[in-house]
């Protein structure tokens, strides 16, 4: 009897996978090139996006390749085919190199003194959106103190107000933008809070730290109030009587 049950199982079991094969096979027949067109566009997505990467790889790699030729061509003395090589790179638009060389044009601008067009194009780059930020605020940055350097106070301080926040790495010279607008404007006590306040930040970099210091001191010494001297009851400055000796 355990025999007949035993074959029964047996029995049963390749008749169920008989079944399933049968079904497997039905599947496959029906579904099968969809399957198989699936595997393909998977494959193809994979080999396209490596490829992409590759390309933009190369490409990033060739525009730095271009931006250290071009910085060495302006420090060896060939200036105007050094910047004619970034303004090449600056219009590609196509890597982050294209940011840098932009910001260097437009620094070579302000340290030539041509302060309009580097005020436009740092203004240009900060309010790009395609930019990573980082970038964006070091423009900012930038265009800020064009715009103290141009006497532009209040433009000055409308840059560097959206940087003065904790955790911006510009917060610093942020300050201090800030605080020598505010001086210029003949407003100490503004300024002194933004240079005490820079003095305080532990983060503050050596160098800012030691102009704010600076900063304090004369500040200090400006809003200190020399004593008056002493009047009289009827207005005018008292003097002390010469002693007599008791005579």
């Amino acid at each position: 009897m355990a025999d007949d049950d035993r074959r029964t199982d047996t029995f049963i079991r390749e008749v169920d996978e008989e079944l399933r094969r049968e079904q497997l096979k039905a599947l496959w027949n029906r579904f099968g090139w969809l399957f198989i067109g699936v595997c393909v566009l998977i494959v193809l997505i994979t080999a396209t996006y490596r490829g992409w990467i590759w390309l933009e790889e190369r490409r990033a790699a060739e525009a730095g390749d271009r931006y250290l030729a071009a910085l060495a061509s302006i420090t060896d003395g060939d200036r105007q085919a050094g910047v004619a090589e970034l303004e090449a790179i600056a219009s590609s638009g196509n890597t982050g190199y294209a940011a840098l060389a932009r910001l260097k044009l437009a620094g070579d601008d302000a340290s030539a003194g041509n302060n309009e067009a580097a005020l436009s194009s740092f203004d240009a780059l900060a309010a790009d959106n395609g930019l990573e930020e980082p970038l964006r605020e070091l423009a900012r940055i930038r265009a800020a103190l064009v715009a103290l350097d141009m006497g532009d106070t209040s433009g000055a301080v409308e840059r560097a107000e959206a940087l003065n926040v904790a955790g911006s790495p510009w917060r610093h010279a942020a300050r201090e933008v800030l605080g020598t607008a505010a001086y210029g404007a003949g407003d100490l006590q503004t300024a002194r809070d933004h240079f005490t306040s820079i003095q305080e930040d532990a983060e503050t970099p050596q160098d800012i730290w030691q102009r704010a210091g600076q900063m304090v001191a004369l500040i200090d010494g400006q809003l200190a109030v020399p004593a008056a001297p002493a009047e009289t009851s009827s207005g005018a400055p008292s003097e002390t009587a010469p002693a007599t000796n008791g005579q």
